[in-house]
């Protein structure tokens, strides 16, 4: 018996979303043995120095008081794999990298499988590019995509090449499951937003970082346990509006528990980790997400710091060019990627990719003074 497969989710849910990225931070870290380090730093993002150019008690560095103070703005996070959207040039299968997996694998199940688990659905998206009304293979996208966290992806594999199509009963009935797990996770995406709403109405001082903090979480803890909403989600906003570094590490742990896909919830913990000098601890969290994921940039570039403080350079360099070439705008990846290269002794080639991107990217003085020479790897990663 054949079903008309009608729309289910409204087209506006089916967008990509994007956001500002969060940076890395030490908060409440307490064993740092270069403490001295973090002094005069934003208490946002705990990278940057502070500027104190239009506020004199300002507590915060340029790019997040611009970030802050614009309330039409809300401050988004960058969700597990929505590193990617769906329309890509589809570099990781053009690259070398991506062809190379292919020439050894017989099915896009077997690539996931193995953790390559955009390759193959890029593999299969650029099937159905050929042979837009194959809907088993856009099926075969929405299974990936759901089972390994991407949204997007099987959002856009309905959308595109289901929508309108006959499928069997067993198919509806999957994807309209598929259709009510993607409501709520738009749907928790959404709430960000309006709880932010919320919160930047009501706040009286932009600068009180830890107020701000302390209303959204007091907020979105609220809806810890409805079911209207992604809780693993719910659990990754947490630990990033946490400023007490075990008590964001938590909720991460938790989103992980809640859903192993949230592959940036695994570096940041690991990030943690290697900044308290527990290398052993922070590759165990990374090892754990490469064996489901070995290409999300985030754990490929908390790999390369990892790799690149315990001295193992050029795998550091491996790493930080793989996250590179995946997704060079991801939170610190071309800073990453700067690092690794002078490391390795290609400083004249560091010092050039740093000018390309100066227009439109603002490096921390950190870099520079790493790439004069005048920090170590373990200064510049260790405690930051």
């Amino acid at each position: 018996m054949e079903n008309e497969y009608q729309k289910g989710v409204q087209e506006e849910n089916m967008q990509q979303t994007s956001g500002e990225e969060y940076k890395d931070s030490n908060y409440g870290y307490t064993g740092n043995p270069f403490a001295d380090l973090d002094y005069n730093l934003c208490k946002r993002c705990r990278r940057k120095q502070i500027d104190r150019t239009e506020n004199p008690d300002s507590e915060l560095c340029r790019d997040c008081r611009e970030e802050l103070i614009k309330l039409r703005i809300p401050p988004y996070f960058f969700i597990i794999g929505v590193v990617v959207i769906c329309l890509m040039a589809f570099t990781l299968f053009t690259s070398v990298r991506g062809f190379e997996k292919l020439e050894s694998y017989t099915s896009a199940e077997s690539l996931a499988k193995d953790g390559y688990v955009i390759t193959a659905m890029e593999k299969l998206l650029a099937v159905l590019e050929e042979n837009p009304d194959n809907k088993d293979v856009a099926i075969r996208v929405a299974d990936i995509g759901m089972k390994y966290g991407y949204y997007d992806y099987a959002a856009y594999a309905i959308d595109s090449f289901l929508v309108g199509k006959e499928v069997s009963d067993g198919q509806y009935n999957k994807i309209n499951g598929y259709i009510k797990q993607i409501d709520i996770y738009y749907d928790t995406l959404d709430l960000n937003d309006k709880v932010w709403e919320t919160v930047y109405a009501y706040v009286e001082d932009e600068n009180d970082i830890e107020a701000i903090f302390n209303d959204y979480n007091e907020e979105m803890s609220l809806y810890i346990g409805n079911k209207a909403y992604d809780q693993a989600l719910l659990y990754y906003y947490l630990g990033y509006m946490s400023l007490d570094e075990d008590e964001r590490n938590s909720y991460f742990v938790e989103c992980i528990r809640t859903d192993p896909h949230y592959y940036d919830a695994y570096a940041q913990v690991a990030n943690s980790y290697r900044r308290q000098g527990d290398f052993k601890s922070a590759r165990k969290w990374l090892d754990d997400a490469y064996k489901i994921n070995k290409e999300d940039y985030s754990v490929l570039r908390a790999f390369s710091t990892l790799e690149l403080v315990e001295g193992n350079l050029e795998k550091g360099l491996d790493f930080a060019a793989q996250a590179f070439d995946m997704y060079p705008e991801g939170e610190y990846v071309i800073d990453t990627y700067i690092v690794a290269l002078t490391a390795n002794g290609r400083v004249e080639e560091a010092r050039a990719l740093a000018e390309e991107y100066e227009e439109t990217y603002v490096f921390d003085d950190d870099l520079y003074a790493f790439l004069d020479g005048k920090m170590t790897l373990e200064e510049y990663y260790v405690g930051e």
